[in-house]
C-alpha cells in the first residue's frame, strides 16, 4: 500500500496548503498567550517552521510538482482524513531539532524529511 500513489487534485492540495498555513498561525498564537520567556525557548522551532513553511506559500502547481512524491509531505492529507488539521509541521520539527546544524534550503528540507520518512 505504501507504494500505491495518491490521485491527489488541485483541491486537495489547496486544502492541505490551507491547513499548513493553519497550523502554523496556531502555533504563532499559542507563542503570544505563552509569553516571551516560552518563545525565547521555541527560538529553534521558530525557525525551522519558518523554514518548513516557505515552500508552502509557493503558487499549486510549483508546490504539487515539488512535493507530490514527498513522503513526508504527503502525511498532511493523513492528517486531514484524521481530524481535518495538519500537524505536519510538528512533526517535520521534532525531527529537525534532531539534525546537526546547517542551514539548508526549503525544498532540501523537505528532501531530506522524505529521506527520513523513507527510512521508517
Amino acid at each position: 500500500m505504501r507504494n500505491e500513489k495518491l490521485e491527489l487534485t488541485k483541491t486537495d492540495w489547496q486544502r492541505a496548503q490551507t491547513a499548513v498555513f493553519n497550523e502554523y498561525d496556531r502555533f504563532v498564537k499559542q507563542l503570544h498567550v505563552e509569553g516571551v520567556d516560552y518563545t525565547i525557548l521555541q527560538a529553534r522551532r521558530i525557525v525551522i517552521y519558518q523554514d518548513l513553511i516557505e515552500e508552502w506559500k509557493h503558487n499549486l502547481p510549483t508546490l504539487m510538482t515539488d512535493l507530490e512524491d514527498n513522503t513526508q509531505a504527503l502525511t498532511v492529507f493523513a492528517d486531514l482524513a484524521k481530524d481535518g488539521q495538519s500537524h505536519l509541521l510538528t512533526r517535520c520539527a521534532k525531527k529537525m531539532e534532531a539534525w546537526p546544524d546547517y542551514i539548508p534550503s526549503q525544498l532540501t528540507i523537505w528532501l531530506e524529511l522524505a529521506e527520513d520518512a523513507e527510512r521508517e
